[in-house]
């Protein structure tokens, strides 16, 4: 018997596009194993899918949103329950794994998403202490498990400089992109707002690792040096208040009305009128395992603009404009020189170049990878 645990936040993350694709893939593969997933209500009723007998779910409420809920729950409850349920391996999709499975003769897989605690842990939201906690309670996890699974090189890379473990223990399995072609679902929703003409984008979590107070300074120099009245669109899911509080702060004092426009945790089902809208991508995050939005907005062939750290030039190759995310000097050059090339319809189209970048990440492969990898140690 083999489990998944899907359980995660339902804010919008890598980890939950994640948890739901993966969810998605489960019905398309056909699997005849037998499963046990643990899920939260919300995926139920966002996917409407129907599964075989072989296949049972343990769905989980509205609470285990809550991060230490979620956590005493996986740590105290969950062994138990495989236990009596005999499963002999547990895939636990979010960074972190019950400590206990090891002494319970269950192995397990871990999915790792990030790797802040160990590049800038000073970055993450919340006090000293919960900082620390996070970090020390996925090192266990990490440890504990039998298979480690990351979205990208430079991620193992990380954990193995910062972490005691055999670089066997490590796979790199990729993430899916392709959940924005296949949304069936197009909405109007800019019909509803007076800001439809051209835009710049940024889709970002509120969070300081994503750098969203230099992309302002950035675009501030960018506007008084054009003298364009281009709007910047950002969505941002907010996971700290403080920070979401400084943002606002330095927009009002900073940018006249509706120059920016923020939409804070806005449902991923909007995100493909403000991609297809928009005029270029525009991302400056410090530390990415992966980066899934400039992904997406690959597939609507925007320019992106993206910082050249982490994973981003590893996972997006040389289509991006690439620049230091803490030189806002740099930021402003490259937007100048994107709506230059706009503006003399000179911009290089790479078509046949994202075509072929965006096949290297499929759903279908990310699940068939993992589940195969899950059934070679069960």
């Amino acid at each position: 018997m083999i489990a998944l645990n899907l359980i995660g936040t339902n804010k919008n993350s890598g980890t939950k596009t994640f948890n739901l694709n993966f969810f998605k893939q489960i019905d398309l593969s056909s699997i005849d194993d037998d499963i046990i997933i643990y899920i939260p209500k919300s995926y139920i009723n966002d996917t409407q899918i129907e599964f075989p007998k072989n296949i049972k779910f343990k769905i989980k409420s509205n609470l285990f949103e809550n991060f230490f809920i979620r956590f005493m729950w996986m740590q105290l409850i969950l062994p138990i329950d495989l236990k009596v349920n005999k499963v002999k391996v547990l895939f636990s999709s979010s960074n972190y794994s019950p400590f206990l499975l090891k002494f319970l003769n269950i192995k397990s897989v871990l999915f790792v998403h990030t790797v802040m605690p160990w590049e800038f842990l000073s970055l993450l939201p919340g006090n000293i202490i919960k900082k620390f906690f996070i970090k020390k309670m996925m090192e266990v996890s990490i440890y504990n498990s039998n298979l480690i699974i990351v979205p990208s090189i430079f991620a193992k890379k990380i954990i193995l400089e910062k972490l005691n473990i055999y670089p066997e223990k490590i796979r790199v399995i990729n993430l899916g992109a392709d959940h924005i072609s296949n949304t069936s679902q197009r909405d109007n929703f800019l019909e509803n707002f007076d800001y439809k003409d051209k835009y710049i984008l940024s889709v970002l979590s509120c969070v300081k690792y994503h750098n969203v107070i230099n992309l302002l300074k950035a675009y501030k120099l960018f506007l008084e040096s054009v003298k364009k009245n281009v709007k910047f669109v950002i969505v941002l899911t907010i996971l700290d208040k403080k920070y979401f509080n400084e943002i606002n702060s330095y927009i009002k004092d900073n940018f006249k009305h509706n120059q920016i426009i923020l939409f804070p945790n806005l449902k991923i089902k909007y995100l493909h009128s403000l991609y297809k809208n928009s005029l270029l991508y525009l991302y400056s995050s410090y530390s990415e395992t992966f980066g899934l939005t400039t992904l997406e907005a690959m597939h609507y062939n925007l320019p992106l603009i993206v910082s050249k750290t982490s994973a981003l030039e590893e996972i997006n190759g040389t289509i991006p404009n690439y620049f230091d995310p803490d030189n806002i000097h740099e930021i402003k050059s490259k937007l100048v020189k994107i709506f230059q090339e706009i503006d003399s319809k000179k911009i290089i189209k790479k078509d046949n170049e994202i075509k072929n970048q965006l096949k290297k990440y499929l759903w279908k492969n990310t699940f068939t990878k993992t589940f195969s990898l899950l059934k070679s140690i069960s």
